[in-house]
């Protein structure tokens, strides 16, 4: 049983994928198996998987019918024999010594979950660090205090932990214990960012390391990136679980006012992604007209000039407006 199971998920990434899975086949910790999951690829990236699988006997390679990537994920854990497990995405590489690392502070620690920090690279040039603080969480109360800033910080803001889930591993007994899975992101935005609450929620040790291992690759073609009017629903179901799962543990943290900040910031993301087409005055009409989404957002109060100016426009329902203010703040750069 080797100690660590990375698996990648890949649906129609023949540009990136063997870059991706070589970072993981050039790790210096030898003792992994890699599993990638075609989630039903039509380029050639189920070719390109095979070809890398008959190069090295750790990687396994399946294909299944196009699902998502988190159900992806999830078929990859059905299949992961590892005492550890950790996920890449197939346009995303790693450092060489990233689950050396984070492996040896499993071990030091006896962590159910270790994370490092990570790197934002475009156009093979690294724009920006996100490193960690050296730490562990070995107390209830310190745990609960992260999940609570996962969401979002005391005063609204978002973005100074890190959502995704490849940035660490995650022990493989514990999630099978008890159910630990990834929603589908055809049905929820954010998927990591529940997976990972989850997983915390039933962890006694996490560790944290500051190195920035993990290599994020920018893309304007990323899921994250390619947004509709589906993506309503999909926030509104977000708010909906992780108000279910865990507003009773998070109580204490203020946890409406921060899960109404992590909707607001997720809902700003998708307006600044929206389609620049002529669809995109209808995705803005439906944004503020939804009477679900006014709902959930009805405990959030904005901090900033811009996210004032943001969410009155999105209250008086002026979607003309809102597509035209999102329009000027990309042109100058305000969000980010």
């Amino acid at each position: 049983m080797p100690i660590l199971s990375v698996v990648i998920p890949c649906y129609n990434a023949s540009s990136t994928i063997e870059e991706c899975v070589l970072s993981v086949m050039d790790q210096s910790l030898t003792d992994l198996e890699i599993i990638v999951v075609d989630d039903g690829s039509t380029d050639d990236s189920l070719a390109i998987c095979r070809r890398l699988a008959e190069e090295d006997e750790r990687i396994s390679v399946y294909t299944k019918k196009n699902a998502g990537q988190g159900i992806a994920r999830n078929f990859g854990m059905s299949h992961a024999t590892g005492e550890y497990i950790a996920f890449v995405d197939a346009d995303d590489t790693c450092n060489v010594e990233m689950y050396r690392a984070l492996i040896d502070s499993a071990k030091e620690f006896d962590a159910d979950l270790v994370f490092s920090g990570y790197r934002d690279i475009k156009d093979g040039k690294v724009v920006e660090e996100h490193p960690n603080n050296r730490e562990v969480l070995q107390d209830d109360a310190a745990i609960r205090q992260h999940m609570a800033d996962l969401i979002a910080s005391s005063a609204g803001n978002v973005g100074s932990c890190c959502v995704a889930v490849w940035d660490g591993i995650f022990r493989l007994s514990m999630l099978r214990k008890y159910g630990i899975e990834f929603p589908s992101e055809k049905t929820v935005y954010s998927e990591d960012l529940v997976f990972k609450l989850r997983a915390l929620a039933l962890s006694n040790t996490v560790s944290f390391l500051p190195d920035s291992y993990y290599e994020y690759h920018i893309s304007e073609s990323s899921y994250s990136r390619c947004i509709d009017v589906h993506v309503i629903d999909k926030l509104i179901s977000m708010y909906k679980i992780i108000e279910c799962e865990f507003s009773e543990t998070l109580d204490e943290f203020c946890f409406s006012s921060r899960n109404a900040a992590r909707l607001f910031a997720s809902l700003r993301f998708a307006l600044r992604s929206a389609p620049l087409d002529n669809g995109r005055l209808s995705f803005f009409r439906a944004v503020v007209s939804n009477q679900d989404l006014r709902v959930c957002l009805a405990l959030f109060k904005p901090n900033s000039a811009l996210d004032k100016l943001i969410y009155r426009t999105f209250l008086k329902e002026e979607y003309i407006i809102l597509s035209l203010l999102f329009l000027c703040f990309q042109l100058k750069g305000y969000l980010k």
